[in-house]
């Protein structure tokens, strides 16, 4: 920015090198200096008071459906549906595959329909948090509409990201959710494996119906 290479402008907003504006009024650069034009100035949020309660039971819901929706599968009769069909399989008698395929169907009935009221229900509570949020001072929180992807995990750590930047919080909904997804594949990796002893030691029993077919 020297006054030769100006020196036939008409007064004006120049750049002035550093990324922004000096007014130049013809004869000389003044003191005056603006933003320089088209650059947005990065958007910040405002912090929350000291003590602001930004966790409620919205975001709990949230946290822990997951883990609620899948309790009931583990109270399925795996053996009991096994035993049917190694009946039907080796003697012959379908009376009771007929049953275990009946109360099969109805569970998963019944457990897909539940699986969809908490899906709507995450999401709700999510909208529910979403204005919590807007409510106590939040700018721009994140948005609850993340809750629709079918992994609440993405709504609770992009609403981790924004509360750190407006307070001090230790995410603990987020550290529960991801703590009940390390229990509920614990607690299937313990289920499937009794299920499956449970089936095996089911097999000796059909040996004799085996050793004729």
């Amino acid at each position: 920015m020297t006054d030769t290479t100006a020196s036939a402008a008409a007064p004006g907003w120049y750049p002035d090198g550093s990324g922004g504006q000096r007014w130049w009024d013809g004869r000389g650069w003044t003191e005056h200096t603006a933003p320089g034009a088209g650059v947005a100035q990065p958007a910040t949020r405002p912090a929350l008071p000291e003590g602001t309660r930004v966790d409620t039971v919205w975001v709990w819901l949230v946290a822990l459906l997951t883990l609620v929706s899948s309790i009931p599968i583990f109270f399925f009769d795996m053996t009991g549906y096994m035993r049917a069909v190694f009946e039907a399989e080796y003697s012959g008698d379908t009376s009771q595959l007929t049953s275990a395929m009946a109360g099969y169907l109805a569970f998963f009935a019944i457990y897909g329909v539940l699986g969809w009221v908490v899906y709507g229900f995450l999401v709700f509570s999510a909208f529910r948090d979403y204005k919590h949020l807007v409510s106590v001072g939040v700018e721009r929180p994140f948005h609850w509409a993340f809750a629709f992807i079918p992994y609440a995990i993405v709504y609770l750590i992009g609403r981790h990201v924004v509360l750190r930047k407006v307070t001090r919080t230790a995410g603990w909904p987020l550290w529960a959710h991801i703590g009940s997804y390390v229990v509920l594949i614990i607690v299937s990796f313990v289920w499937m494996a009794l299920m499956m002893q449970a089936i095996f030691a089911e097999l000796p029993l059909y040996g004799d119906y085996a050793s004729f077919s």
